[in-house]
């Protein structure tokens, strides 16, 4: 009986936890003092773009209470980069992208190598065994790791019941009393 008190205040802590964690920030605007709640105008203070957030005034037009709300800046929405010039005497490549929004410009020069193929060939070509990109390890790896948190699962819930029939079976000896 005392296993099961002790299992319920667990969880009514852990759910008043919950509860004080995520409800006690939820409403943190005071109370309308003009209605029964708030009815914001806002106003545009600074207009955010890709570079700079912007800001906004929320006046209540009932009570006059007023806040100050920070957007984000948007950033930029580059395009793809898109070859512009092409030196295979100095084995450089000049490429070049623009913004969708904005249409601001980045330029970047690429070192171009001497074989046009990609590594995971060139790798197979050498050892005679086929490569491993790291897509595949990284899709190896994660899920390896569902297995293992999986595992872990498994393996404590194995020591939480063992546990308590370990308990149940002290508690049949006592003959009832304690847990």
């Amino acid at each position: 009986m005392q296993l099961r008190k002790k299992l319920l205040t667990l969880l009514g802590t852990l759910l008043i936890t919950i509860l004080c964690c995520t409800v006690g920030y939820a409403d943190t605007q005071p109370a309308c003092t003009g209605g029964p709640q708030h009815e914001f105008e806002s106003h545009i203070l600074v207009l955010n773009s890709e570079e700079s957030e912007g800001q906004v005034e929320n006046v209540c037009t009932l009570c006059g209470y007023t806040y100050i709300e920070y957007l984000p800046a948007t950033g930029h929405k580059y395009d793809d980069w898109k070859t512009i010039e092409e030196r295979p005497e100095s084995k450089i490549r000049i490429e070049r992208r623009e913004c969708q929004i904005c249409h601001r410009a980045e330029v970047r020069t690429i070192r171009i190598e001497s074989s046009s193929q990609d590594s995971d060939s060139i790798q197979e070509e050498k050892s005679g065994k086929p490569g491993i990109n790291q897509m595949d390890y990284l899709l190896s790896s994660s899920v390896g790791g569902v297995w293992m948190w999986a595992a872990a699962a498994l393996w404590y819930n194995s020591l939480v019941f063992n546990w308590y029939k370990r308990e149940s079976a002290a508690k049949k000896r006592r003959g009832g009393e304690g847990l």
